[in-house]
Formats: C-alpha cells, structure tokens, sequence
C-alpha cells in the first residue's frame, strides 16, 4: 500500500526528532571522551547515524522512498538536485569513517559535523514543512 503526502510529512517530522535525538547523545558522548582524552568512535557513529535518519526522512517525504545504502541515498540526492546535501552527506561520512574505523582522533571535525547535522536537521524539516502547506496537520 502506497503511502500519502500526509503520512510521509508526518514520518519525515518524527524522524527529524529521532535525529535529534541521536544527535544529543552523540554531543554528550563526545564530551566525555574529549574531556577524558578518550577516542570518541561512539560519539562519531551516532553524529553520523544523526545525519543519515534526517536524509532518510527528507527523502521518504520528497520521494516517497526510504534508502538502504549511503550510495543509494547520495544517488537520490543526486537525481533531487540536492548536491549541496550529498556533498555534506558524503563529507561527513569521511569524517566518520576516519574516527569510527580509522580511530584518527580530530575533535574539531566532529564538533563541526555536529553543528552542520544541526543546521542541515532544521532546514531539511522546514522544507518538508513549506512542501506540506498551511492546511497539512502538524
């Protein structure tokens, strides 16, 4: 069963919450570990993971699909004329692998991922919102 414009809208706003949520936790992971000196491969998996779920609901209420992959998802945000998205999105999937796989310790790169995954949250569902309309329930 297809899904409507609605129940997209009202998926792609829970999941900016779910990615918001995420995301708190990864910024209180983060703390710790750079306050302890520790290598922070959690914190970075969950900034990351932030980053995806937001992409995943901007896309399922755009397109109406979820992505599987992170190729998939910079294919669609490819074909949406999103590159400005896929660039950041494939940015930061670098900085992420770096600090989950590679164990290379840069805090500052995380710290900025954290703050584009904040911006990149609120703009996404504004625009979901402005595509919604006035009469969309909220």
């Amino acid at each position: 069963m297809a899904k409507t414009s609605s129940t997209l809208c009202t998926v792609a706003v829970a999941g900016f919450g779910l990615a918001r949520e995420v995301l708190r936790y990864a910024v209180e992971e983060l703390e710790k570990a750079v306050k302890l000196g520790d290598i922070y491969r959690n914190a970075a998996d969950k900034v990351f993971l932030a980053l995806v779920i937001a992409v995943n609901a901007y896309i399922a209420a755009v397109e109406g699909v979820e992505p599987t992959s992170h190729a998939e998802r910079r294919k669609i945000l490819r074909k949406m004329g999103r590159e400005d998205l896929r660039a950041l999105y494939s940015d930061l999937m670098k900085t992420h692998e770096e600090a989950y796989y590679q164990g290379i310790y840069q805090p500052d790169e995380v710290q900025y991922a954290v703050k584009k995954i904040e911006e990149v949250i609120a703009q996404l569902e504004e625009e979901v919102r402005r595509r919604r309309g006035p009469s969309a329930p909220q």
